[in-house]
């Protein structure tokens, strides 16, 4: 197979299955799809995670440099952090759209909308609540309903609008509100000039059909206004979710770098981008070779260590150890495609490989002496295999690099 594609190409071998007509007809792509990144906002709720203001401007010019155009800043018109943040971001010239939240006290919105314009905030979001529970939490009133939330959007919409604000209506645990309810919402905030709606699975509790349903029957409903997405990764289908809601015509996804985010965290930057990328041919506008040091250090600023084991960015996603993987690796400019769907440069990454017990069946061990030029090696492959494992059931693996110091060791 030498014939570039969508699905095999000098950076990445993917299942043609992905283009097929008959599965690409089932989407409702839109032309541009954008981040809303949440890495700040949410990813500051991840408990016992603080930036400060340096650190948090640091990361806005690394997404800045990524592609990114649209960052979530929290609620700015309460929380004096989050506001000195998007105040800096327009101090410095920086071009990323800044968006930012009501609290759930009516009486506090005039303030926050004044106090967020102050900041020059490009969006500012109204948070309605359709869920009895959440309301008795949010209100501490029993008698505020979801029809009385309802009638609150063209007042609060049209005062955002007034005070010179452009407003979107975020659609809090839309996943779990009664549909009915939820489209009556949506409904009157298209007609009261609401310029996105954004649809949050708050405890990621949708399964994926559902929202793939939710998405095609609202895109009607809200015709050219935006529709987004947010999902917390409680079930760990924050991937998966958002990209379902992209399939059918979500425009603006909102990620957090690491997963990072209160309880699961939310939906992963990386995951969703790469996927986008690779697996449906969309170009997201964001540079993939510099993810993995995107990455790196967020897992620094914030404390939180990325599992080993983590798509795109984890320390073992480019590392082999079993035979087969291991032989794959040794040939990369070959068969670099046998055991990694892409390159691991596209993101940042670098091949390794290490030899540990699923790596003893003799063909990894001979290819490695044939590279270092070794020909009569088949005598020694006994005694290179045995020592190797002696080493192996103490300290687990060896590196590539002790292997061959190894070789050269009993084979001279």
């Amino acid at each position: 197979m030498k014939e570039k594609t969508k699905w095999f190409n000098e950076k990445w071998w993917v299942s043609p299955l992905n283009y097929d007509p008959e599965v690409i007809k089932r989407f409702n792509f839109l032309k541009q799809v954008y981040v809303r990144d949440s890495t700040i906002r949410e990813g500051e709720e991840t408990p016992g995670v603080y930036y400060t203001l340096d650190e948090k401007i640091k990361i806005v010019e690394m997404l800045e440099e990524l592609g990114v155009e649209h960052i979530d800043c929290g609620y700015i018109g309460q929380v004096q952090d989050q506001w000195e943040l998007a105040n800096q971001i327009k101090e410095l010239g920086m071009k990323i759209k800044t968006y930012s939240h009501l609290s759930t006290n009516p009486s506090r919105w005039t303030d926050e909308i004044h106090k967020s314009l102050e900041a020059k905030l490009d969006y500012i979001g109204f948070g309605i609540v359709l869920t009895e529970w959440q309301l008795q939490l949010f209100t501490g009133d029993n008698n505020i309903t979801p029809d009385v939330m309802i009638s609150l959007i063209p007042s609060v919409l049209k005062r955002i609008k007034r005070f010179g604000g452009e407003a979107i209506l975020d659609c809090v645990d839309a996943t779990r509100s009664d549909f009915s309810i939820l489209k009556k919402a949506i409904e009157k905030g298209v007609k009261n000039g609401a310029k996105m709606i954004m649809l949050y699975d708050t405890v990621g509790a949708c399964n994926i059909p559902a929202i793939s349903y939710m998405f095609q029957q609202l895109k009607p409903i809200v015709k050219e206004i935006p529709l987004g997405i947010h999902v917390h990764d409680d079930f760990g289908l924050g991937t998966a979710s958002t990209i379902a809601a992209v399939e059918q015509g979500a425009q603006y996804m909102d990620l957090v770098v690491n997963k990072l985010g209160d309880r699961a965290g939310n939906t992963s930057l990386e995951e969703v981008i790469i996927s986008l990328e690779m697996l449906y041919g969309i170009d997201t506008g964001i540079d993939l070779s510099k993810l993995y040091n995107l990455s790196k250090h967020i897992e620094k600023v914030s404390g939180v260590p990325l599992p080993y084991n983590k798509p795109v960015v984890g320390k073992n996603t480019f590392l082999h150890e079993s035979e087969l993987h291991v032989m794959g690796a040794l040939e990369k400019e070959k068969f670099w495609m046998c055991f990694t769907p892409y390159k691991p440069e596209i993101v940042g990454q670098n091949e390794k490989i290490i030899f540990g017990p699923t790596t003893l069946h003799g063909d990894a061990i001979r290819m490695k002496c044939e590279q270092l030029g070794f020909k009569n090696y088949e005598k020694f492959i006994k005694e290179i295999l045995d020592t190797t494992h002696t080493i192996i059931t103490k300290k687990k693996y060896i590196n590539e690099k002790e292997l061959e110091e190894l070789i050269q060791k009993i084979i001279r």
